[in-house]
């Protein structure tokens, strides 16, 4: 038995990378959530692939999509249910990733007029392209580690770490949506910043702007940080924004189409900017005043001359900027999905700070979910199983007369009475990491063991992420 211990404690205690084994177990945690739910808007997202094609065979070529897509939601030409469509609300970049994706649901469903959805295997496919960025970014985090001068062992962790994150399982694995398909962009840019080549660092986020204006708020404190001229400054953000201006030309702006797309992107950008300060006789957007800051101080900043102060810098810079949006306004759960892989590079970077980092990452992004599931229960509301894989097992979710859903659950255990205590620990949680890692705070430890606290994280956050799938079994097993 003392040997048992010994060797476990050694296990844990091991400063080696991830072995495959671990992988495919953190693989198969989120595989479980990945293919019992089918949200909403996923519906509506494998509908954008196959509409892409759609589109280009039916309706007047690729330049035609926003059109078509508004077609197919006012008219239901399939008979599918209009509730099968959304309006095609995103910039087109994004469109052509899901459109080449669905390629293979346009043939085989698609140009067949077979309802895509209506097939679980074509559902899951159509989502797959989710973990397939996932599995992307991962490799891109690893290979930043690398460009930060981590070790391999380390490396490894730092990407084990972004794909076990609380946000992976509930953007991912629940909520199944698409924000995850700009972030190897955002990587490809931070990984060029390091290497300090600017016109791939522009590139890159001249497309990733076009997946999320996120982006834009991790490039611009990046690049006062490393540039101090102002016309070259001013270059690279008209840049930046030149698909867009592309965009604009192609898809007029006047047509009903855009005209819908135009209007969303407005809402957006007013709940990005709800919560204001006060000021004089007005307001001004809490976001914008904290991103500005941000801007200001890496402009102010001295040029950065030595490499390890260089990618302190590269390292927190983003972590601060996504903070500060995201403590800024009340987000969707699956937006939090974008602080994960800077917080993930930084658990791995300040290694002298481990511990506390775990815990305050762990702590501030499990109370933001469960936050979530007090405030926006429908995102992740248990009749979300219903056709997909746990039904396979466990009975028909239709065989429920009366279900206890997860509303009901948040209300029962008090979640929804403390959504603001809830809220209140992510926002304190996520100010400490930051003032915890800032440069001159950073200390790298090269033999730090990782494994123990990694495992204590990766099995919190699916417990957590688990509770809308054990209420869904719940309700067939002894409900039904």
């Amino acid at each position: 038995m003392k040997e048992l211990m010994t060797k476990i404690k050694t296990f844990f205690f091991s400063t080696k990378a991830p072995k495959p084994w671990e992988w495919i177990i953190l693989g198969i945690l989120i595989a479980i959530p990945f293919l019992s739910y089918f949200y909403g808007d996923t519906m509506s997202i494998v509908n954008y692939e196959v509409g892409f094609m759609g589109a280009v065979k039916n309706y007047g070529g690729w330049t035609s999509y926003y059109e078509y897509m508004k077609y197919l939601v006012e008219s239901d030409p399939f008979g599918f249910g209009s509730h099968n469509y959304a309006y095609a609300t995103y910039d087109f970049p994004m469109y052509i990733v899901l459109g080449i994706w669905g390629i293979p649901l346009w043939i085989f469903c698609g140009s067949k007029g077979l309802d895509v959805n209506a097939f679980y295997l074509a559902r899951i496919y159509g989502k797959s392209v989710l973990p397939a960025a996932l599995a992307v970014s991962a490799v891109l985090i690893y290979s930043i580690c690398k460009e930060l001068r981590l070790s391999r062992q380390q490396a490894g962790w730092g990407a084990f770490l972004f794909a076990s994150s609380m946000c992976v399982f509930t953007a991912i694995g629940i909520n199944g949506q698409t924000d995850i398909l700009g972030i190897p962009f955002i990587l490809l840019g931070l990984r060029a910043y390091i290497r300090r080549r600017r016109i791939p660092f522009v590139l890159w986020f001249m497309i990733a702007v076009m997946f999320k204006m996120y982006a834009f708020f991790i490039f611009a404190p990046l690049l006062l940080l490393a540039e101090k001229k102002l016309w070259k400054i001013g270059g690279s953000v008209a840049a930046v924004w030149a698909l867009k201006v592309v965009q604009a030309v192609i898809f007029s702006p006047h047509s009903p189409a855009m005209a819908i797309k135009q209007q969303f992107e407005l809402e957006i950008y007013n709940r990005l900017t709800v919560n204001r300060f006060p000021f004089v006789n007005g307001d001004v957007p809490t976001v914008l005043v904290l991103i500005i800051l941000l801007c200001v101080y890496c402009y102010l900043h001295k040029e950065i001359e030595d490499v390890e102060e260089f990618h302190k810098y590269a390292v927190w810079v983003p972590m601060t900027a996504m903070v500060g949006l995201f403590i800024s306004f009340e987000s969707s759960s699956y937006w939090y999905l974008h602080l994960c892989p800077y917080l993930a590079l930084m658990l791995v970077y300040n290694t002298a700070n481990l511990k506390n980092n775990v815990l305050f990452e762990t702590a501030g992004l499990i109370a933001v979910t469960l936050s979530n599931y007090g405030s926006r229960p429908w995102a992740f509301e248990i009749y979300g199983c219903h056709n997909m894989l746990l039904e396979k097992f466990f009975g028909n979710y239709n065989a429920v007369e009366e279900a206890y859903l997860l509303e009901q659950f948040a209300h029962r255990v008090s979640i929804v009475k403390y959504v603001g205590a809830l809220n209140a620990v992510f926002v304190v949680t996520m100010l400490a990491f930051v003032w915890m890692n800032m440069p001159e705070k950073t200390g790298h430890e090269t033999e730090k063991s990782i494994r123990g606290y990694a495992y204590a994280r990766l099995f919190l956050n699916a417990a957590v992420a688990y509770i809308p799938l054990a209420l869904f079994v719940y309700n067939l097993l002894f409900l039904a």
